[in-house]
């Protein structure tokens, strides 16, 4: 038997089984009743209360979280070493269908909303706008693969598809998602 074939792969599937990209989903927590924009308070129908439901089913793309890290560098006579400095977590991109009855695109111009108030310019305590989320990894058949919570979650900054008149594809919303840090879990 051959060990630069796929035999070994084809003999081994419980082990050898491929994660697939499209099996995944973002879950944000603490969205609860978000105003829209440019709706009156007063209002209770001014109030998305559905907004982790919303993006879960609209989600297109997310990247997987990680980070980089910074390096001390010391140098002595012709010789440099380096030593591993602070993390960076990266911004990463939420891509969500803009579907006309579940309005993604207000749920995330809601949540950027909470960072920044584009009304009386002023930017809210921290506690108003981060939230956790947490991204899953699944197999086809639903069995977790991995996990990782994402702490202090806001919206950066929120891009869409052009409009073109020559054009009849569907149109998404592009949400910079930040965070402070991305801890990575297996299934128990």
């Amino acid at each position: 038997m051959s060990e630069f074939g796929t035999y070994h792969l084809a003999d081994n599937p419980t082990v050898y089984q491929p994660v697939r990209q499209n099996n995944f989903r973002f879950i944000v927590s603490g969205l609860d009743n978000l105003l829209r924009v440019g709706e009156d308070p007063e209002s209770t129908t001014s109030y998305i209360t559905n907004a982790q439901e919303v993006l879960d089913f609209s989600v297109v793309s997310f990247n997987p979280p990680h980070f980089s890290q910074g390096e001390i560098e010391v140098k002595r006579g012709n010789s440099t070493v380096y030593y591993a400095s602070t993390p960076t977590f990266s911004d990463n991109q939420l891509v969500i269908n803009d579907f006309v009855g579940a309005d993604g695109k207000s749920v995330l111009l809601a949540w950027q909303s909470l960072s920044y108030n584009v009304i009386d310019d002023t930017i809210p305590s921290s506690d108003k706008y981060k939230v956790d989320a947490t991204v899953l990894e699944y197999l086809p058949d639903n069995t977790l693969v991995r996990y990782w919570d994402l702490k202090g979650c806001w919206v950066k900054g929120i891009s869409e598809v052009e409009w073109n008149n020559e054009s009849s594809g569907k149109k998404t919303v592009t949400a910079t998602i930040r965070f402070d840090r991305a801890i990575p879990h297996l299934p128990d």
